[in-house]
């Protein structure tokens, strides 16, 4: 009989700071091949999840109970009729808090539908997604559409302060969007509210489609899910990491600016231990890859399988064989490169296991390590074997937008810092195109279509994982120091498309998207507590076409019922906005 096979995550943490896979199980006592379908892994954890967090670890009661229900297995049903016709999916989520313990550690969680991780969205290209969400929670939230395009729904986008204002509590919004018919592969949703997705709102999205270059290589599908995982409210660790202190400076000296939580576990599909998987001899899987982490990245493995990744963000990719797949948060595959941590967490497990099993009854999992060395700098997969399977040349672009980003230390007056009860969207909608914005924003405003050249620069010594919504963009080029016009190498054959990728520590990063989506668009770090502190930045693409969007009464409705919105702490660290060279 085979064996169990291990499911091997290396978690790494950022110091200052997806994939979908199917394998194909052959001969269990030969190397097997897995064929890894880049889906949404967002995440690149820097180091091994070991943080000593002094945040009253061991002070709380443990306890058996646990009132959400886990989704160990993401299985998806193979009678699911992949189809070009299509249809209106809807959905009804209620988003409350309720108690749980993926880790044994019985905490209150933030959770859709009693369900961690939250509930699978399935549909095919083209369908009309409808989603109608309930808060019962006591503060407001949003839900956003990680990777989908929403050409002409951008107020369905979900960006709390940019497309809407938080739902109130007691309050439903319905979210209406049409798939984009030419996007297909691995997605995901999560709350996009302060730091709220850390708390467990968030979950996977599949997109079929018969024209997907690699639909019909493989027989059924599997999402696996990697996340880190915190023993304490997020809302309580973003006050602390703001604060003048930093996080939980007591046990640390007292004085510890910039040190971002470092989380108490690694999860897959919700849990730490025990996650499983039982497959079909004989049958090929296709494992959907997501890091819905919030500051960690994994390296997975599975033993004695060779991986054939063959997709990244939705787009299909010239299959490329590896033994691990590095994923950094909101992003698929990355390298560890600068692995400094500020904190450690000596209660931190730096191996999650879990077991994929076919032929066999589920064990508890024995793992043997590939022999090549585990990388140790924080980048993602190198580009040259991210080869999209439908080659596309950049159009020649028409505009350079340059921007820095650093970590800087500011003392703020005022007791609370509130969400926008005023979002970006309805400035546009109502008062036109605009150009002058508060000093604390940065929006780039183009009413006309353009190609947009984005090189950012990073003077932080650590790597971000950087997503731009509403776009899919041509990746040019990356590399150490400062990127130099004319000298810096870009790529312009079938360069590297995806949605979210890292900037190297002190490096650059040069990509390419068109402006032909109308809305207002966040381009930022999905590292949570860098994007709760501010480092996000705007783009308006053809504001005079928001003007005429058809947008619901409620998305206005509902920024007149804010209550304040999502108040912090006193704010005392911030992280400096994007600043054009």
């Amino acid at each position: 009989m085979p064996e169990p096979q291990g499911l091997r995550l290396t978690p790494k943490l950022p110091s200052s700071n997806d994939a979908r896979p199917p394998f194909v199980l052959q001969n269990p006592r030969s190397h097997r091949k897995l064929y890894i379908f880049g889906g949404v892994v967002a995440g690149i954890v820097v180091l091994a999840l070991g943080l000593g967090l002094g945040l009253g670890l061991g002070l709380k009661k443990q306890s058996g109970s646990n009132y959400v229900t886990t989704n160990s297995s993401f299985l998806l049903d193979p009678s699911f009729e992949v189809s070009n016709t299509t249809t209106t999916r809807y959905y009804e989520w209620v988003v409350e808090e309720v108690n749980g313990s993926p880790d044994g550690f019985e905490r209150p969680m933030l959770v859709v539908n009693r369900q961690f991780p939250g509930p699978l969205v399935e549909v095919n290209s083209g369908d009309e997604l409808v989603v109608n969400v309930f808060n019962k929670m006591s503060n407001g939230t949003t839900i956003h559409w990680h990777g989908q395009l929403q050409n002409g729904t951008n107020f369905m986008d979900g960006t709390n302060g940019i497309t809407q204002c938080p739902i109130p509590p007691g309050m439903n919004f319905t979210y209406r969007f049409t798939i984009n018919p030419n996007q297909y592969g691995t997605f995901w949703w999560h709350a996009h509210a302060s730091t709220q997705y850390t708390d467990g709102i968030y979950g996977p999205i599949v997109i079929h489609s018969p024209n997907e270059p690699i639909y019909g290589t493989y027989d059924r599908d599997a999402v696996v899910i990697l996340s880190d995982w915190y023993h304490d409210m997020s809302a309580g660790l973003l006050t602390q990491y703001l604060s003048a202190a930093g996080i939980d400076g007591s046990n640390y000296g007292g004085f510890n600016p910039g040190a971002e939580p470092p989380p108490d576990s690694g999860l897959i599909n919700g849990q730490m231990t025990g996650s499983s998987m039982v497959l079909e001899p004989n049958l090929r899987y296709r494992l959907r890859l997501i890091n819905m982490g919030t500051l960690t990245q994994f390296v997975f493995s599975v033993d004695e399988h060779v991986l054939s990744v063959v997709e990244a963000d939705g787009t299909s990719l010239q299959p490329v064989d590896v033994h691990r797949v590095p994923l950094h948060v909101a992003q698929r595959y990355s390298r560890c490169r600068k692995c400094a941590i500020k904190l450690s967490n000596p209660n931190l497990n730096t191996m999650v296991l879990g077991t994929l099993t076919y032929g066999a009854t589920p064990t508890t999992p024995n793992t043997v390590d590939w022999s090549d060395a585990l990388p140790q700098d924080c980048l993602d997969l190198n580009s040259t074997m991210i080869v999209p399977a439908i080659a596309m040349n950049p159009p020649n672009s028409t505009q350079s937008v340059q921007v820095t980003m650093s970590f800087q230390q500011t003392v703020e007056s005022g007791g609370t810092q509130a969400e926008s009860t005023n979002p970006t969207i309805l400035q546009f909608y109502n008062g036109g195109v605009q150009t002058n914005f508060d000093s604390s924003q940065l929006v780039v405003v183009n009413d006309q279509i353009a190609v947009i050249d984005l090189v950012m620069t990073n003077y932080d010594d650590s790597s971000h994982p950087f997503h731009l919504h509403g776009h899919v963009f041509y990746i040019l080029g990356e590399g150490t120091g400062t990127y130099r016009t004319g000298i810096s190498p870009l790529t312009l054959v079938n360069p590297p498309r995806r949605d979210t990728l890292t900037i190297p520590g002190y490096g650059w990063i040069a990509i390419r998207f068109v402006t032909d989506n109308p809305g207002l668009w966040a381009f930022h770090c999905h590292i949570g507590w860098h994007m709760a502190a501010g480092l996000l930045m705007q783009f308006a693409s053809l504001p005079s076409q928001v003007q005429q969007f058809q947008i619901p009464a409620y998305v206005a409705q509902q920024c007149t019922m804010q209550s304040g919105g999502i108040h912090y702490k006193t704010v005392f660290l911030v992280k400096q906005p994007f600043r054009p060279y």
